[in-house]
């Protein structure tokens, strides 16, 4: 009888402890959680030549350890997708190991007037995973195709309001600086804008309108990328913690 006592205490204890683990906070998966929800980002260098970089299967592979040697860049923008089908073959590769070298990763999608936004949005959301993004995504706009201004403007448009629903923010937009101001402003300026002007004098939007990155040089040369690249840098009073996803 004592035994029998004694077993059915020792099982009482071990359902109690039990019981109390499990209604016990995950600890540890929590404080995962908290520091998952943004990634964090040091003051930005103002003696910096450029901020970061974008890339696409135009650059090849890439040897990322080299790449994170130099400790200008910061951010990566790497194209995902174009039109209704076509989808880089690097662009896993690329998104994984700039991740595990500590570089914050954007996607974009190249913009054509040659299928549906329905169907170009499908194509980038379905390969540019909201949960392995650390920035806004960018919509590339560079040409018209056989739109007219206002279909483009459209267009765009349309893009945008799908990627705000699905990212949960509103996009950047890419453009060079000369067709932006003609096609796009003033209609888009309220969004962050990613602006190519390849000069040593900095991007102006019409209509009072600002850039949140610049594009400045399409010659870069970066340690471990086997061709020229774009390199951009914010504009002043700009960092990445307002681009952050």
């Amino acid at each position: 009888m004592t035994k029998w006592k004694h077993l059915m205490h020792t099982a009482a204890l071990t359902m109690a402890v039990a019981g109390l683990l499990v209604s016990m906070p995950a600890c540890r998966n929590s404080a995962a959680s908290d520091t998952a929800g943004k990634p964090h980002v040091e003051p930005r260098d103002p003696n910096a030549p450029y901020d970061g970089i974008d890339i696409s299967s135009h650059q090849g592979h890439i040897d990322w350890d080299k790449v994170s040697s130099d400790k200008n860049i910061r951010f990566v923008y790497i194209k995902a997708t174009e039109g209704a089908t076509y989808r880089s073959p690097h662009y896993g590769y690329n998104v994984t190991n700039a991740h595990r070298h500590g570089i914050l990763v954007g996607s974009y999608h190249y913009l054509t007037s040659t299928s549906t936004i329905a169907k170009q949005f499908e194509n980038f959301s379905r390969y540019a995973l909201r949960n392995t993004q650390d920035l806004i995504p960018m919509l590339d706009v560079e040409v018209r195709g056989h739109w007219s201004r206002s279909q483009l403007i459209d267009s765009v448009a349309k893009f945008c309001e799908l990627a705000t629903r699905h990212y949960g923010r509103p996009p950047m937009i890419y453009s060079t600086m000369g067709f932006y101001n003609k096609n796009l402003a003033p209609h888009f300026n309220k969004y962050p804008l990613y602006i190519g002007r390849y000069s040593s004098s900095r991007p102006t939007i019409n209509w009072e309108g600002k850039y949140t990155v610049w594009q400045y040089s399409e010659t870069g040369i970066i340690p471990g990328i086997d061709a020229y690249v774009d390199l951009c840098r914010f504009t002043d009073g700009a960092w990445l913690d307002e681009i952050l996803l």
